[in-house]
């Protein structure tokens, strides 16, 4: 196999790995967001 393949095989294992924290990354940016759109002209 060449070094594409297992460093592109690495990234996904790596993504694969860590899918919980990007999730919830996205999920507190998203909350964050809506409460931006919410209540932005109270704040």
């Amino acid at each position: 196999m060449n070094e594409d393949d297992e460093e592109s095989r690495g990234l996904v294992r790596w993504v694969h790995g860590r899918l919980h924290i990007l999730i919830g990354i996205a999920g507190l940016v998203a909350w964050f967001i809506m409460l931006w759109l919410m209540f932005g002209d109270v704040l």
